[in-house]
């Protein structure tokens, strides 16, 4: 092969190839480009969209530890609220034990005194009725000394008894 020969190849090859690169040129490096640049694009938006996003779910976190905190602080705030109620009905509930108690206390002091009351008119009648018994004994017997003594000491049993 001669030099003329390689020489004319090479300036075919060299013509082929640019003719190849204009036609690519033309035909698919524009489309090419702009496939790649709607790629970039596309990515890019997706990027900053996800960016959004983040900064939207950190502001959203953000917001519901606020309410959490809120929420803890509320439920503090009732805790206490029924502690206080609770601490109300106790001491509600101990002044009316307390109001019954005495209530009972009194109604009991009120029977012992009727019961006790009774208990004097029952004691009277019995030392009236041993006296008039005593009386009638003394009456039928002759009085001496020793017969009133142990008429006097019959009496003291007999109370004492009662």
């Amino acid at each position: 092969m001669d030099n003329r020969q390689i020489l004319s190849e090479i300036i075919v090859q060299i013509l082929g190839f640019l003719a190849v690169f204009w036609m690519l040129k033309k035909l698919a490096w524009g489309h090419l480009l702009g496939v790649i640049d709607a790629r970039r694009k596309n990515i890019e938006e997706t990027l900053a969209d996800l960016e959004r996003r983040k900064q939207g779910l950190a502001a959203l976190e953000k917001d519901y530890r606020a309410k959490l905190e809120n929420i803890e602080q509320e439920a503090r705030v009732k805790i206490q609220e029924a502690a206080q109620i609770g601490q109300n009905l106790a001491r509600d509930i101990q002044t009316q034990a307390r109001t019954e108690a005495q209530r009972l206390v009194d109604r009991a002091k009120a029977d012992i005194e009727q019961d006790l009351a009774k208990a004097r008119i029952v004691l009277r009648d019995d030392v009236v009725e041993i006296s008039s018994t005593l009386a009638e004994k003394v009456l039928k017997e002759k009085l001496d000394t020793a017969t009133q003594k142990r008429l006097v000491d019959d009496f003291i049993r007999q109370i004492e008894k009662v």
